[in-house]
């Protein structure tokens, strides 16, 4: 028996639905905003620097602080570092030197800010939680729209800091 193929035909109200929309668990979990044909998480340090609450140093050193955190926990380079031509190309041993000075500098940002900024650091940055959600496990008892606002002013107060270690880190580590 001979099978037969039967081209498959799109109607233009489909290939305008063609994105798909987060599930409802999804939805009321976290914030999205549509770009394009894609649904995007808006992150804490998008709503912070849409509030004008931080500014392009403090977004860096997110940006920076995220990356370090994944690559010495996970082993995962989100966007590869850019290398000169002149530069030899490193084995698995430099892969984990790497790893360690990043896990090293995550360490010195924890002794440095305290443990508690550290928490923060991971719950906004590492593991993206709305202010909602660490405003409901940081401060249980509180009322929720004011446990977020102090959420908020902490998370924006720590990328300030933060921001400052990285720059004085540098200065130091170049005299």
């Amino acid at each position: 028996m001979k099978e037969q193929t039967v081209p498959l035909t799109v109607s233009e109200n489909q290939k305008e639905e063609s994105f798909q929309e987060p599930t409802p668990e999804r939805q009321r979990r976290d914030i999205f905003r549509r770009v394009g044909d894609a649904y995007k998480v808006v992150n804490t340090v998008q709503v912070l620097r849409e509030a004008g609450d931080i500014g392009d140093d403090e977004i860096r050193a997110a940006d920076r602080w995220s990356r370090e955190y994944i690559f010495s926990t996970l082993g995962v380079v989100d966007q590869p570092i850019q290398t000169r031509s002149e530069s030899i190309r490193g084995d698995v041993h430099t892969w984990m030197l790497g790893r360690g000075k990043c896990a090293e500098r995550l360490s010195l940002i924890r002794e440095t800010l305290g443990l508690g900024a550290h928490v923060r650091l991971e719950m906004m940055l590492g593991r993206e939680m709305s202010f909602s959600a660490m405003a409901n496990r940081l401060y249980p008892d509180l009322s929720s729209a004011r446990a977020r606002m102090k959420v908020s002013a902490q998370c924006a107060f720590l990328l300030e800091q933060l921001s400052h270690f990285y720059r004085n880190n540098k200065s130091r580590n170049h005299s």
